[in-house]
Formats: C-alpha cells, structure tokens, sequence
C-alpha cells in the first residue's frame, strides 16, 4: 500500500518556540534542506503534499513557487507557527486568513491543513470547525495517541469524516512499550532505519499512512540552542546527520502519492 510524504515546509527555528524578537534575527536556512529535498523527491520520482508556514512563504516566495512547479500538493501550516491549543478562535481564523491571501499567487486557496506540532486536541476541536468554515476540505493535524506536545488517546487512526463533514487523516503512529511513536520527525531519526521499515511495513498492512518531514532535518549544521526545553532540543537536533541517507532509503522501499490522492480515494472506497 501506498503513503504519503509530507513535508512541515518551514525554517530551522520554528519548532523551539523561540521569542518572535529573537527570530527576527536569526539566520534564515530554509533553502539549504529545501534544495535537497526537491532534488531527491525528484530523483526517485515522488509527488508529495507540502504543509507551507505563511512567514516562510511571505520571505520566500519563489520557493513556493519551485514546489509547485514540481507538482506537488500546496497545504497550509498557519503563518506564524502556533500551538493552536495556545491561541484564541480569533486568532487562530487570523492566522488562516493570512495564509489564505499568500497562497494566492499559486493557486486558488487550500484543500489541506496541519497544524504545527500537531496541536489540535480536545480542547480545541473548535479550530476544526473554522477551518471547514473557511473552505478547507481535509485535517492532518491529529495525533492519535500522546506525545509529550499534544495529542488524542483514543482517537481513531483511520482515514474518516469528522462530525463537520471534513476529512481526518491522522498523524501516523505504532505503539513500542508505553509509548506512541510517530512515522517521521524525530522518532524516524531516533529509531534504526531496519526496525522503522518493519513496523512501517505492518502497519501499511492494516491502514494507508502518512510520513511527516521538515526541510531543516537536512541540516546538521544549523545552529545549536540554549536555553529552550530539554526535551525539545534532544528531538530537534538529534541524528540530523543521519537524515539525508535514512530519507534515501525509505524512497527506495516504500512508493508514496500526495496525501490528497490518497485521502480521496480510501474516502471514495469507504463510501461504496
């Protein structure tokens, strides 16, 4: 079975929750593992579904437009990287409305959303709702299980249609102890590659999946932080050096199509 690659199209620094002062003066990396990710995604001829960061896209611009032109799927990541739990519904329609009048130069708004660190639980379900009010069509932002950020125990893992009418595609993830590891990110760098390929194989047995990675996983020599969670830097820089070769070869094992493509048409088989 096939599944797909996505891509939390954003910088380096986005994910450690850093001050917004503070990143305004740091070094912008995005195109280092940008480059890198399209040259393999084009190599081994996959088509993937990119979650675009509004400020990401607001600096770089011509670099949305190289995705696209590439064939991939445009989705939205918000514009300034929130925990949605953290934001008000105000704010959270804000942020989308934003990325709504940028991706305009692409193409006619979005169909996908994820949220950044998969910060939709169920506390906030309510962002789900305005995001069906605002036109989206499908979710990938809930991780059915715990993380140490957020997440839904319980939550069902299969593709299905949420209680507004949109359409969930959960975080993939299996089970190793007590714990809930998700297919990408950190977890993918942290377990061997042999191991990861097992229990990905066994769970494309059960369900279509989805792999979940950022163009700064590339770059082993962005800087290092101080002063951010513990925990957070352990995940964020840890085994970056082993990306790019355990990336090759999960392209060579395992076929992928957009998450849309997917998404469709396991919806399509359900509802016959």
């Amino acid at each position: 079975m096939k599944f797909c690659f996505t891509v939390d199209w954003e910088d380096w620094y986005h994910g450690l929750r850093l001050p917004i002062e503070e990143t305004k003066k740091l070094e912008r990396r995005i195109k280092i593992g940008h480059y890198k990710l399209l040259e393999l995604l084009s190599k081994h001829k996959i088509k993937a579904t990119f979650f675009l960061l509004g400020e990401s896209m607001e600096e770089f611009p011509e670099l949305v437009q190289e995705i696209k032109e590439e064939g991939h799927e445009l989705a939205c990541h918000t514009y300034s990287h929130p925990f949605v739990i953290e934001t008000s519904p105000e704010q959270f329609r804000g942020e989308i409305r934003r990325c709504m009048e940028l991706i305009k130069p692409f193409q006619n708004g979005y169909e996908g959303f994820r949220a950044p660190y998969f910060s939709i639980n169920q506390s906030c379900l309510w962002a789900l709702d305005i995001l069906k009010e605002e036109g989206f069509i499908y979710d990938s932002s809930i991780f059915p299980g715990n993380t140490f950020r957020s997440g839904i125990i319980g939550f069902d893992k299969n593709i299905h249609t949420l209680p507004n009418g949109m359409l969930e595609f959960p975080i993939s993830n299996f089970r190793i102890a007590k714990f809930d590891f998700g297919v990408g990110g950190a977890y993918f760098r942290t377990l061997p590659y042999k191991y990861f390929k097992y229990r990905l194989s066994n769970l494309l047995k059960q369900r279509p999946g989805v792999f979940y990675f950022h163009p700064w996983e590339f770059d082993h020599k962005q800087p290092y932080m101080k002063g951010v969670q513990a925990r957070a830097v352990h995940t964020h820089y840890h085994n970056l050096h082993k990306t790019e070769q355990k990336i090759k070869k999960l392209f060579s094992d395992f076929e992928f199509a957009p998450l849309k493509e997917i998404l469709f048409a396991q919806h399509a088989v359900a509802g016959n």
